[in-house]
């Protein structure tokens, strides 16, 4: 029998409507991005051409225009 791994140390919970529909488990830095109200956005359908390369880590987003700007580099 496969030795169980532990959770990890932060649950957040998620409620929709007053209702707890979920429970996550997770690190630290991930609960401190959920916990600051990031806007999520589904970017499935931008994967399957060049809008993905702009889409990474400290690119910026435009909510008027919804363009993600790659960030320069340092």
């Amino acid at each position: 029998m496969a030795e169980e791994k532990p959770l990890p140390p932060i649950k957040l919970a998620f409620i929709i409507d007053n209702v707890v529909t979920d429970i996550l488990h997770t690190d630290e830095r991930l609960a401190a991005i959920f916990l600051s109200e990031p806007l999520i956005l589904d970017v499935t359908d931008r994967t399957s051409n060049e809008d993905l390369s702009n889409i990474v880590p400290n690119a910026t987003y435009d909510p008027e225009t919804s363009i993600f700007t790659k960030p320069d580099k340092e």
